[in-house]
């Protein structure tokens, strides 16, 4: 018989081990959850991308370059300092008076020189240049940034759209599974014929086949989006289910037009570029104009003077300032100036030309990216309508089927008009996504803070 202190200790025993049993269930349980993979979204992805897109980085190289050409323009305008020094070796023999001296020595001379322009007109518009080019690459750096969410944005849906195809296409198998399984106890019986079990194995072999494309084409799209974010993507956020798309702000597209030939990214690089080649033109001009420095030196020497009294020679050090002023007037240059701002002009009609031609294109771009988004809207609409006509029209054709009103075939056209609807409702959505960024793109709206917005629609 148990006594009371037996049943406490038995109970605390039992106790602890139920403790320590949970305690590793939930230790396991944490390390199987930190061994699967968190699903990544578009922000965590291009937040990757930034890190590792070779064209991303490449971009940022080529700004860092593009910012360096202000700096050295800049430095025309600057003083010029330099330091020389020469420094000899000599071997010297004299001879006066009857007498022959030798001498050995190391004389040197140190130079200290300063440059100043004064005057220098084409220097002055090289400076202006340098800041144009500077401000051309950082639209260029944020054309590559727009072209990294656009390309990383369009991998993310693809992939998701695969995933989708290759979800619909496992739910289609399953049902024509059954429907196949049913056709062929229906015909051992003899309530159907081998038409209906023909049929249903043929649907069957051909969603198979469409499987088996279908991987292939997700492991191709991975690999797409991997490259760009340098690791491994095992899952993706979907976009929540009950997503509403709405029409972009404003609703007319020749507003869209006028904001993109304002702010699109190459239609502003190609105004600055036209400013860049106004500045050449200028240049060739001065190339007419007197130039102005003001130029300062010191200079140290040692030399030596052979003494005729003694006859022998000695060492002095002459040290020696000088400041002036230089001036340059170009009077005839063979007809080269000349030539030059003939060039210039006709480059800069060019750049005049493609101005025109990036805004129209950006114009053009814009009205097409709103129709895009217009046209996409406007199918995710009626697929939405037609996914709900699509499942009742299935649920009938089961009902149908069951009563025997309907035959196996009507059921298997139902399915597959149901789950084609449900492929394309989702294509039509990811298209509206990638056409709003476009528009975005085209109206030099499109940053990470627009990418976030699209982000916030996918299910946490």
């Amino acid at each position: 018989m148990r006594t009371p202190s037996n049943m406490n200790k038995s109970q605390s025993v039992a106790s602890g081990l139920k403790a320590l049993l949970l305690l590793c269930l939930g230790l396991i349980a944490n390390a199987g959850f930190a061994q699967t993979p968190a699903p990544k979204n578009l922000s965590d992805l291009f937040a990757l991308a930034r890190q590792h897109d070779a064209q991303y980085l490449a971009a940022n190289s080529q700004l860092q370059a593009d910012l360096e050409t202000e700096n050295q323009s800049l430095a025309a305008l600057l003083p010029n300092v330099n330091l020389g020094a020469r420094l000899e070796k000599q071997e010297n023999t004299y001879d006066a008076f009857g007498m022959s001296v030798g001498a050995s020595r190391n004389p040197g001379t140190y130079s200290l020189v300063l440059n100043q322009a004064l005057f220098r007109p084409q220097a002055w518009e090289s400076h202006k240049q340098g800041q144009l080019i500077g401000e051309i690459g950082r639209l260029s750096f944020k054309q590559a940034e727009q072209d990294l969410i656009l390309r990383l944005s369009r991998a993310y849906f693809d992939l998701l759209s695969v995933r989708d195809e290759l979800d619909n296409l496992s739910l289609l198998k399953a049902a024509i599974a059954e429907q196949l399984a049913f056709a062929k106890a229906s015909f051992e019986v003899g309530s159907a014929t081998i038409t209906d079990q023909q049929e249903a194995q043929a649907r069957f072999d051909l969603v198979v086949a469409q499987e088996l494309a279908a991987e292939n084409q997700l492991a191709v799209r991975q690999l797409q989006l991997e490259t760009m974010v340098g690791k491994p993507v095992d899952a993706l956020l979907p976009l929540k289910p009950e997503t509403r798309l709405n029409t972009p702000t404003p609703n007319n597209a020749d507003m869209w037009a006028t904001q993109a030939r304002d702010n699109n990214l190459q239609a502003q690089q190609a105004k600055l570029a036209q400013l860049v080649a106004k500045a050449e033109v200028n240049k060739a001009r001065y190339g007419h104009l007197p130039t102005l420095d003001l130029t300062a030196q010191m200079v140290e020497t040692e030399q030596q003077i052979f003494d005729g009294t003694s006859g022998r020679p000695f060492d002095i050090g002459v040290d020696s300032t000088t400041i002036g002023l230089v001036m340059n007037v170009p009077i005839f240059a063979g007809g080269a100036t000349q030539s030059k701002v003939k060039q210039q002009a006709a480059l800069l009609e060019k750049s005049l030309n493609n101005r025109d031609f990036a805004e129209r294109s950006a114009a053009q771009n814009a009205k097409a990216a709103f129709l895009g988004v217009q046209s996409s809207l406007a199918q995710v609409r009626a697929l939405e309508t037609a996914l709900s006509s699509s499942e009742l029209a299935l649920q009938s054709n089961k009902t149908a089927f069951e009563v025997g009103i309907r035959i196996n075939v009507d059921v298997l056209n139902a399915q597959q008009q149901f789950n084609a609807t449900q492929r394309d409702l989702s294509k039509a959505k990811y298209a509206t996504l990638i056409n709003m960024l476009e528009l975005q793109a085209a109206t030099g709206q499109l940053n990470a803070t627009a990418l976030n917005e699209v982000n916030s629609l996918l299910t946490p």
